[in-house]
């Protein structure tokens, strides 16, 4: 992303025809098949065994052993019952293998069109190499990290690495800063996202373990680096018990030989007391007690993969929770409206369905203020390419996401698309593109043909010489359009413009951008992903209770202050930490102090959440990370508990964690706490 496409190419030996088949091959060769590792989930033997190790059970299986050897049999049958039956219970609930490596690997398994020898091939994703020259277009699967060459109104969702729940608008002639983080990194296509629109010709860079999505994969094969508190616990209580059992023998022992007792009698004698001692009954009784609260946990939503979660998350001091689909509705909305020289206006309800109000500061718009309402909603439905409707009793919608948001907020003002269109016949329409960075519909309007724009607030600002005011249309006073823009942004707000205006376009010509003047500006329009309505109550409980909680996110700062001051996660922005902040301190110890005090953090890479849990934890924290993409993954596997969302979360996340919680509620993770 720091290089030229002139330097890739060079660098890759590559060129814009494609590799050879024969050079192909021997890359195939050098660095191997695009794929990820898998590794093959333990089978039920392998998961009965993993049930012996405890350090209490290395213990009874010795007393067992030891009961045997002098003929203690009932004891020895009484401990090998009660070490089977917990083996059994705790097999049985566990049998849920650990497939992290399989959910990325489908991930990754596509079909791609590449270049070779200037000639297109369809190829299977595993036999791309570095320097291959791939062919994208819209809802297709990014087959390995690549960088953009040629672009044409590419958008691709990235949810998936870096959290962010707008796609991000690609762009092929850029040439970025070495520091820039991966949610920035404009000109580049990462393994695993998604093609939301548009196409591309890109060079590829890195394969498989290469990849960003390969390094997560990294992170999640591997053991697990935190104990659960009960494990800690166990092994504290079993080292008691066995210095305490040490002890008692010693004592014994001494007394009865002082006291002239036959060396085989001590022996026995001894090894009795040890064995009446050790509590062979509490492994069982706590599995039975740990499947009682399983399946108590499964009733409220959170279903438990491995029985020690189960107190893991009740002992959790810190829960550092992922933004987009787990404290936010990972649906972008809009709240905010903004009128020339008007305070805003607030857009109240659901994010996902037309059900909510647009209002005042006093309430209802008046009937002057309705002329407002009237121009904005009707802009934003028909300079609109999205789709929403009720099928089967359910509302549903495609589309992009801001066309979306927009025609759910007309919608709730009671402005639907259909009905717009017959009364303003589409005569002609201009997509968006990422190069233009908007869109717009000619329209018949009043006998004229009058334009309706949307797009960036930069680009409509330069078309507009006039204001839309209650009273009619005034001059442009573009300083104060820029200043409500900039407040908006500051509350974390994406901010859009909305324009209209009666063009002149000849009957011999096309629409395009040069019709494009003396606009009129409507307003502006702020949308945000925003929060789940359980999740302000589920932090305040979640404090209540003792329990520390942050927010780890790939957005940026801006709006994860916004959404963390709705959250009361922080005061100022002194509890924000950026991603490059993490990146530029010097050790470990650096982290530490950042981490003791933040309540957000924001621009945050993959590998940086798992620095973050790591450094929670030499903070003394037992932590529980929540999220939902294969960029949690890596947090959630280092984590004394991972909490994946069931609903909308990615197969990584779920296979990765420890609890599952089914409905995607925060609210969910807090009755966990209370259970365990």
């Amino acid at each position: 992303y720091a290089l030229t496409s002139e330097q890739i190419l060079t660098s890759l030996e590559a060129s814009k025809l494609g590799l050879t088949q024969d050079e192909a091959a021997v890359r195939l060769q050098r660095y191997g098949p695009n794929a990820l590792p898998k590794k093959t989930p333990p089978g039920v033997l392998q998961v009965f065994v993993n049930q012996f190790k405890s350090p209490l059970i290395y213990v009874l299986v010795a007393a067992a052993f030891v009961s045997l050897v002098i003929n203690e049999y009932s004891d020895a049958i009484f401990i090998s019952a009660v070490l089977l039956l917990n083996a059994v219970i705790g097999s049985v609930q566990e049998y849920s293998a650990q497939r992290s490596a399989d959910a990325l690997q489908k991930m990754m398994m596509t079909q791609a069109r590449v270049l070779r020898e200037g000639e297109a091939y369809q190829i299977n994703s595993e036999e791309i190499v570095p320097g291959d020259l791939v062919l994208l277009e819209s809802g297709e699967r990014v087959p390995a990290d690549m960088r953009i060459l040629e672009s044409h109104n590419l958008e691709i969702d990235e949810s998936l690495l870096s959290g962010e729940s707008i796609a991000v608008v690609k762009r092929a002639d850029v040439v970025l800063d070495q520091n820039t983080v991966l949610g920035d990194r404009v000109n580049m296509a990462f393994a695993g996202s998604l093609v939301n629109r548009g196409r591309a010709q890109c060079v590829v860079v890195a394969t498989a373990l290469a990849t960003e999505l390969g390094t997560i994969a990294a992170s999640v094969t591997g053991d697990t680096s935190a104990k659960a508190p009960l494990q800690e616990r166990m092994e504290r209580f079993t080292q008691r018990v066995a210095m305490f059992v040490g002890g008692s023998v010693v004592v014994m022992a001494t007394i009865l030989f002082i006291r002239g007792m036959p060396i085989s009698e001590i022996f026995l004698s001894s090894v009795a007391l040890a064995v009446s001692v050790i509590p062979e009954g509490l492994p069982v009784a706590l599995t039975v007690a740990l499947a009682i609260g399983m399946r108590r946990m499964a009733k409220r939503d959170v279903i438990v993969r491995r029985l020690i979660a189960v107190e893991a998350l009740g002992s959790c001091t810190y829960i550092a929770s992922d933004k987009t689909g787990t404290l936010t509705a990972n649906q972008l909305t809009v709240r905010r409206l903004a009128f020339p020289g008007l305070d805003e206006w607030r857009v109240t309800g659901d994010s996902d369905q037309p059900i909510g109000s647009v209002l005042t500061e006093q309430g209802a718009p008046d009937s002057d203020q309705h002329k407002l309402l009237d121009q904005a909603c009707q802009c934003a439905v028909l300079a609109n390419e999205g789709y929403i409707g009720h099928q089967n009793g359910e509302w549903a919608h495609n589309g992009d996401a801001v066309d979306v948001a927009l025609l759910i907020m007309a919608h709730k003002a009671g402005y639907k698309r259909p009905e717009e269109t017959s009364h303003f016949p589409e005569i002609d329409s201009m997509p968006f593109e990422s190069e233009r960075l908007y869109s717009a519909s000619l329209n018949q309007a009043d006998g004229k043909s009058r334009a309706f724009v949307k797009g960036a607030f930069e680009k409509l600002l330069d078309m507009c010489s006039t204001a839309l005011q209650p009273d009619g249309v005034t001059p442009l006073d573009k300083s104060a359009i820029e200043t409500q823009a900039r407040q908006l942004a500051s509350e974390g707000y994406r901010v859009i413009a909305l324009a209209c205006g009666d063009v002149q376009v000849g009957e011999q010509e096309d629409f395009n951008h040069e019709h494009l003047v003396d606009l009129t500006l409507i307003g502006l329009v702020g949308l945000i992903d925003p929060l789940r309505p359980e999740s302000r109550p589920a932090v305040a409980k979640c404090r209540a209770a003792g329990i520390k909680v942050s927010m780890v996110t790939g957005d940026h700062p801006i709006t994860a202050y916004a959404i963390g001051r709705e959250l009361d996660l922080l005061e100022d922005e002194s509890q924000i930490v950026t991603g490059p902040q993490l990146k530029a301190a010097a050790n470990e110890a650096e982290i530490d102090l950042m981490t003791k005090d933040a309540a957000v953090f924001a621009r945050v890479e993959p590998t940086q959440k798992l620095d973050i849990v790591q450094s929670l934890q030499r903070n003394g924290h037992y932590v529980a990370v929540s999220g939902d993409g294969a960029n949690d993954a890596p947090a959630l596997r280092a984590a004394q508990v991972g909490v994946a969302m069931g609903k909308d979360g990615t197969d990584v996340a779920r296979e990765t964690a420890e609890i599952i919680v089914t409905d995607d509620n925060f609210d969910s993770i807090v009755d966990g706490v209370e259970e365990g």
